[in-house]
């Protein structure tokens, strides 16, 4: 029998819980808020080179999506692109090299990648069990609750059908109900 994976997400608070870990290494810090901030999946943060990254307009542009094969350009936080650049300083990357990489220089892999994941979640005392599309999910929600739109929210998750971002906008109201029941719940 095939059993589906529950698709988690993540409140607020526990987001930050990860982000504000002091021992959470650099890389791994920049990695989970790009694919926070970014909504990034966890193939095209690992194909960003650094060519790709444009400081000057806040964007990177990912060049192959699971959607499209069309160039896309992704808005980046102010925040992460001043992270962005200090890694990129900090090991003098040059435009041919990826952004983040093994030891072994080659790019990170998916699997480097959740590994990390689901360490930092761990260490943050996180008992949902995360991976890396958690935080794209979590990116989706958090933008629809505080009322984006959801053709904009659509966008930046480079969704080729604005049914797909439906999606989130049920998790959302999920999100919603839920803290409606416990105040309900709640005795007075």
């Amino acid at each position: 029998m095939n059993i589906k994976a529950k698709k988690e997400w993540l409140t607020k608070e526990e987001y930050n819980q990860i982000i504000n870990n002091p021992y959470l290494p650099r890389k791994d810090d920049l990695i989970i808020q790009m694919l926070y901030g970014c909504a990034f999946r966890v193939s095209e943060l690992c194909n960003i080179k650094i060519k790709d990254i444009h400081i000057p307009n806040a964007t990177i542009t990912i060049w192959e999506s699971k959607t499209s094969n069309s160039p896309a350009l992704v808005p980046v936080p102010s925040p992460i692109l001043k992270l962005i650049y200090q890694w990129i300083t900090a090991h003098r990357l040059k435009k041919n090299r990826y952004l983040f990489f093994s030891s072994h220089s080659q790019k990170l892999s998916r699997s480097q990648i959740h590994r990390l994941i689901k360490e930092a979640a761990q260490k943050a005392g996180i008992e949902k069990e995360i991976s890396s599309h958690a935080f794209r999910r979590t990116r989706a929600t958090h933008l629809l609750d505080a009322g984006l739109p959801i053709e904009q929210v659509s966008r930046l998750l480079r969704h080729k059908y604005l049914s797909s971002t439906m999606v989130y906008l049920r998790i959302s109201i999920k999100g919603l109900q839920n803290a409606i029941n416990k105040i309900d719940t709640a005795d007075f």
